[in-house]
């Protein structure tokens, strides 16, 4: 039954026009022979078969032998009237004594099977049965034939064998189908060092990555994607196989750096410290250096937060020593935590812990236009207890200080008031997870 569109269905089975032979007619020359011999009217006792109308039908269940496809160059040909063709299957029983003996296919048993409303294979029964097909047929001339035949030029016989090679992986389900398709990626390497999907997938390549691909060719797009996603460097945006990869496993430093808004002489830099990628390797040049995007990104993201030391002092209104325990107390993050931090990116603060600092200080404690009697700034109660500012900071994060105000009109550390007794209470009776700092100075 016509669905429109060069769609037909058949009982309960949509599929595509080129899921059919077209204006090939194809046939047993036995299967008619049969049909003419002893009637009193040969010619118009020939029947076509329905099935001989489906593509992965090739061969003959009754005869086990290869059906014959015939192209008359006629208008007629659409009709598919075995009459009007009686020399060619006169020929084709001639012909047909010489062909070899085979039985029928997986995929044709597969295809007949599911017509009959017959269960298969979990994943080919979840797509269109010509999608099913398809996947088989190109998927199996890829592994017979290898990537430099073009599925143009393939004959029926060799289509019928790809069908045979590619049934049992197919078969075996999304696991089987990915080792497969990921081993013959892999196996073509170009000149930078990089798998080529062009020059591995063939006939797979051509189908999928077609300009004019109008039909929906199924679950198949989505493995190729992904094994490409994971083993090939691509741009981050761009579009494969009918999705945008925003963010690619893999790709060069001079993509990411494009798609970041990064130099690219600061992204490897960056990535060099956190051992992302290995300065050491042959292949230099940020176009030919590529990264695991997947563990850039969070490094690239503290990198545009990058802000240098020097200028975090004004940014919380604290002196560089509180900044330097605010930073030994992991309030505030380096960009690189290395033991040698060799750039002046690694050596910066991520402005998101500064940002987290001053949210804590501007939010926990009350705002007094007075401070009490005995308050004073935290370097003045580290000079009156002569404890740390480490110590007195650890106590005040954790708040373990209940006593803290900050001074109206007054900005970041230069605002917060301490009481130098609390603190000293705090030393002599340390909460339960204290610091060594802290029970240090309790003595």
């Amino acid at each position: 039954m016509a669905m429109g569109e060069r769609r037909y269905s058949l009982r309960g089975c949509e599929f595509s026009a080129e899921f059919t032979t077209g204006i090939v007619t194809r046939f047993c020359p036995f299967c008619l022979a049969e049909d003419r011999d002893g009637q009193a009217w040969p010619n118009a006792a020939m029947r076509h078969r329905l099935l001989w109308r489906l593509s992965p039908v090739r061969t003959c269940r009754k005869h086990n032998i290869p059906l014959i496809n015939v192209r008359m160059g006629k208008w007629t040909d659409m009709l598919h009237e075995v009459q009007a063709m009686n020399d060619a299957v006169t020929a084709g029983c001639v012909s047909a004594q010489k062909l070899p003996s085979r039985i029928p296919s997986p995929l044709q048993e597969y295809a007949e099977g599911r017509l009959e409303g017959q269960a298969g294979p979990a994943w080919l029964d979840g797509q269109g049965i010509d999608q099913a097909c398809r996947a088989v047929h190109i998927l199996g001339g890829l592994m017979t034939y290898g990537s430099a035949q073009r599925a143009a030029e393939m004959t029926e016989d060799m289509w019928d064998e790809a069908g045979r090679t590619g049934w049992p992986v197919v078969r075996d389900g999304e696991d089987a189908i990915r080792e497969i398709i990921s081993t013959q990626l892999l196996s073509a390497i170009k000149k930078n060092g990089h798998p080529s999907p062009r020059n591995a997938f063939g006939m797979l390549y051509g189908w999928l990555f077609a300009s004019k691909l109008s039909k929906d060719p199924g679950p198949i797009r989505d493995i190729v994607r992904d094994v490409i996603v994971d083993n090939v460097p691509l741009v981050p945006g761009q579009m494969l196989l009918g999705k945008q990869i925003t963010t690619p496993r893999f790709a060069s430093i001079t993509s990411i750096a494009k798609a970041e808004h990064l130099h690219s002489k600061t992204l490897t830099k960056i990535l060099e410290l956190a051992g992302v990628i290995n300065e050491t390797e042959p292949l230099k040049g940020a176009p030919n250096v590529v990264a695991d995007y997947a563990k850039a990104k969070p490094l690239i993201e503290r990198a545009k937060h990058a802000t240098p030391v020097t200028r975090v002092p004004d940014m919380l209104s604290a002196s560089r020593p509180l900044v330097a325990a605010l930073i030994e107390l992991g309030q505030l993050r380096r960009i690189q935590d290395h033991d040698e931090l060799k750039s002046k990116v690694g050596k910066a603060i991520d402005g998101r812990s500064i940002d987290e600092v001053l949210k804590f200080i501007e939010g926990r404690f009350e705002v007094l236009d007075v401070i009490p009697v005995g308050h004073v700034h935290l370097a003045k109660a580290a000079e009156k207890t002569r404890v740390t500012l480490l110590a007195i900071l650890e106590l005040l994060f954790g708040q373990h200080l209940k006593n803290v105000y900050r001074l109206k009109d007054h900005h970041g550390f230069e605002a917060v008031m301490v009481s130098p007794t609390e603190i000293m209470k705090c030393i002599e009776d340390p909460p339960d997870n204290a610091s060594d700092e802290i029970r240090f100075w309790m003595g």
